[in-house]
């Protein structure tokens, strides 16, 4: 199919998925990002934009005018509402700032949340060497770009992303609780990529009603971008997590791999096992990395998968040997 069938089919597939759901219309978290955007013009083309709800969701970390201006670009492209709900006042009530500043602290005493901020990044040189994605706090400006990386115990950084992941949590109970007000379904704008690597946060950013383009990889995001007429703007914008007020892309946070490798990799694995899975294919595009510490990743990526993709465990019936789950 053209780029252009491609866009009908998915729209007449969002419409139909919409109407099976019992819902008037479409509620799409926007960030001002590319996935977001492609998602509220799909939803716009597939039923109408006086039947799309754009849901802006600022905190302390993302807001500016830049985010703000990417915002209504999206939106005045598209032609549907927006609606805008703080989420500050809600993170920080779910934990004070305060404790991610202490721990901070400890391994750089001179930080100042006032005019500084922080990021979690992958470091690419110690996955190749270690065989595992790892990650580390960066720390600089407000806004600006890291200027120093902190190497913390274990804990320390797992406290600090799981602080993170809140927002996307937080997210995602104010995108339903405007969704039901109106008879909304909630529109995912989680991509394949994303999905299939287990970028995605846990009844976060992976909750949604429908996931509109949850098997486009990034590049055929981009073509559906060009097709659907988001704003040049938005399209040239490199790609972040809008997650923290230090500058940041996709890149830093996950791909410690190339994007493309690391999800072929992931399926690869999740189609065959551990047992049977050879990643000799992937070392042509993997420069650095050995087929030791490809496997590694593979490993880790199942790992992830596995628990994301867990729902509810509850046991089914019982039996002579005891209880089995669903």
């Amino acid at each position: 199919m053209t780029i252009s069938e491609q866009v009908d089919a998915r729209c007449a597939w969002i419409a139909d998925q919409v109407s099976a759901l019992g819902k008037k219309g479409a509620l799409v978290q926007l960030s001002g990002g590319i996935d977001s955007s492609v998602v509220v013009h799909l939803c716009a083309r597939a039923l109408g934009p006086e039947n799309v709800t754009a849901l802006y969701l600022p905190d302390a970390a993302s807001t500016g005018e830049e985010t703000r201006g990417f915002v209504d670009a999206a939106v005045a492209s598209a032609g549907v509402r927006l609606v805008e709900r703080p989420i500050g006042a809600a993170i920080e009530a779910s934990q004070p700032i305060s404790e991610i500043t202490e721990i901070i602290r400890k391994y750089a005493p001179e930080y100042d949340p006032e005019t500084d901020a922080y990021a979690v990044n992958a470091v690419p040189s110690l996955a190749k060497r270690l065989g595992t994605l790892v990650y580390r706090i960066s720390i600089g400006p407000r806004h600006g770009e890291p200027t120093k990386t902190l190497s913390t115990s274990v804990d320390d950084l797992r406290a600090v992303i799981a602080y993170q992941n809140r927002k996307q949590r937080t997210r995602m109970t104010f995108a339903y609780a405007e969704a039901e007000k109106d008879n909304l379904a909630v529109v995912g704008a989680s991509n394949g990529d994303e999905l299939d690597t287990g970028f995605v946060v846990k009844y976060g950013d992976d909750a949604a009603d429908v996931c509109a383009i949850g098997d486009l990889s990034k590049p055929q995001v981009y073509a559906f971008a060009e097709e659907l007429g988001v704003p040049a703007e938005i399209i040239a914008r490199p790609p972040t997590t809008d997650t923290y007020a230090l500058k940041q892309t996709q890149e830093t946070y996950y791909y410690a791999l190339p994007a493309d490798v690391l999800r072929r990799l992931a399926l690869a694995a999740d189609a065959q096992g551990m047992d049977a899975l050879d990643v000799s294919p992937f070392l042509a595009d993997a420069p650095g990395w050995s087929e030791s510490a490809l496997r590694q990743v593979a490993t880790g990526l199942l790992a992830t998968l596995r628990y994301q993709r867990t729902r509810s465990l509850r046991p089914c019936h019982e039996d002579e040997t005891g209880l089995t789950g669903r």
